[in-house]
Parts: structure tokens; C-alpha cells; sequence
């Protein structure tokens, strides 16, 4: 029976591993449960959101107004693997056009091991295993602000590992999220039911500049959620690289919005 990796986890450790994943290098990502092509952002799965969905429906998973204590995260990726998806990368950039056709036989998200990945069968088996040992790791504490400002939006404002997030502004109402590096106007409810994934399982929203900037390969991602365990994330995914990204947790107001 040949190994089988969850799309996913394929793409957050291309990402994480500081080789660029195929999402950002101008191809789409592999669906995941089903779901529409997403960044390789926490193992998460998302779907674009109605036309008619409404906006307050998100609003439980955005910071409110004011001051947020916070702790910022990076991927922790065990050498052996890095090494690895850094091989899948470089194959994956070589035959794209396969890539994007392969993965569009498996809309479960679930990719079985193929020689075109560029890593034998045993080191896929192996790859599989070391998946479960990515982790998030503590590298600083971050007070992040909060503005509504008169015509609605959301301004984050932080330092740091955070910095990053400086000049976002999120407009619920609006359903698109404006960044220094363009509007996100691509949003989907977004959950990763993934017990073992970095970031554990949560439930949010997300946006993106896919679609939004057509001539853009630059792939951005905004991300914010309530994770079962009961507290608050942020992941702001702008670049190809895990030094091109930040993921906040904070302590949430309410009850979790994902039963544990």
C-alpha cells in the first residue's frame, strides 16, 4: 500500500521548510478535503464563501478594539524533513503542470506517494512520520493594537516578530482585508479538524489575493480563528518562506467556537 500524505501537510512543510512552496512560485495549491486550492498555510482547509454570506459571521473570530497580549509563533521542522521537501520542492517546480494534474485526482486532499514528487517511496514513508513532529515554538511576546477607524476597518498594529501585520486594515462589513502589499478580497470560512497539526484544530476565516491580483505571484493570506483549545490566532501568510510569515495567539473573550 503506498504512503499517503494529506495535501495539506505536504504544502505547510514545503512552505515551512524555507525552500518557497509550488503556492507561491505561481501554482495552486493541491485541494484539501475537498475544499478549493489554499496557501500552505497551517494545515487548514477552506472553501470561498457565498456571495450572500454575511460578514457578521466572521466577526467572532476577529480581534476586538483595544490591547492584545500575545505570543508569537514560528514552525519548528525537524532537519530531516526540511531536507526533504526542499528535494519535493525543487521536483515540483520542475514539472508543475503535473503537479496542479496530479493533485486534481485527489480532491480528499489525501496525495499518494508518486516518483514525480522526487523522493523514493521510503523516504515519503518516512517524510509521513516526521509530519507529526512539526510543532510551533514561542519566539517572543507582542502587545498588538486594535483601531476602528471612521469608515470601519480594522487597523492592527504591533512590533516585534509581528511587525509585519503594521498597515493591515481588516473591513468586515466590506468582506476584504487591505494590506501593504495589496487587497485581500478572496475570503472562506477556513477550519483545520488536523488533531496533529501545528497549530491543533481550529475554526475561522480567511482571505486572500487569490483572484484579487491576477498578475500577482506573490500568494498573500490572511488568516484568524479560534483554535479548540480555546484560544485566538492570527497567521498572516506573505511570502514563500516560513521568515515570510506570522503567527500570533492570544487569549480569546469567549467560549471556543470548535467543540474540543
Amino acid at each position: 500500500m503506498k504512503p499517503i500524505l494529506p495535501a495539506a501537510a505536504l504544502l505547510l512543510l514545503l512552505a515551512a521548510c524555507g525552500s518557497g512552496g509550488p503556492d507561491n512560485d505561481g501554482a495552486p495549491a493541491a485541494p484539501a478535503n475537498g475544499a478549493a486550492p489554499t496557501p500552505p498555510a497551517n494545515g487548514a482547509t477552506s472553501a470561498p464563501a457565498p456571495a450572500d454570506a454575511p460578514a457578521g459571521s466572521f466577526a467572532a473570530y476577529l480581534p476586538a478594539p483595544g490591547s492584545h497580549q500575545a505570543r508569537a509563533m514560528a514552525l519548528s521542522v525537524p532537519a530531516e524533513a526540511r531536507a526533504l521537501a526542499q528535494r519535493m520542492t525543487a521536483a515540483i517546480r520542475a514539472n508543475v503542470q503535473w503537479y496542479q494534474a496530479y493533485a486534481a485526482q485527489y480532491p480528499s486532499g489525501e496525495l499518494p506517494w508518486h516518483a514525480n514528487l522526487g523522493i523514493s517511496e521510503a523516504e515519503y514513508r518516512r517524510f509521513l512520520v516526521l509530519t507529526n513532529q512539526i510543532g510551533l515554538s514561542e519566539v517572543g511576546r507582542v502587545t498588538f493594537t486594535v483601531v476602528r477607524r471612521a469608515d470601519g476597518g480594522l487597523a492592527l498594529a504591533t512590533g516585534g516578530p509581528a511587525a509585519p501585520l503594521n498597515g493591515v486594515v481588516v473591513y468586515p462589513d466590506r468582506n476584504r482585508v487591505e494590506t501593504p502589499l495589496g487587497q485581500l478580497t478572496t475570503a472562506a470560512p477556513a477550519a483545520n479538524r488536523q488533531e496533529n497539526s501545528p497549530t491543533g484544530p481550529w475554526q475561522g476565516v480567511r482571505w486572500s489575493n487569490l483572484g484579487s491580483s491576477p498578475h500577482s505571484t506573490r500568494r498573500v493570506a490572511l488568516s484568524f480563528g479560534r483554535r479548540a483549545q480555546g484560544d485566538m490566532l492570527i497567521f498572516y501568510d506573505y511570502g514563500p518562506t516560513d521568515a515570510e510569515s506570522v503567527i500570533l495567539l492570544y487569549p480569546a473573550a469567549g467560549p471556543p467556537a470548535l467543540a474540543r
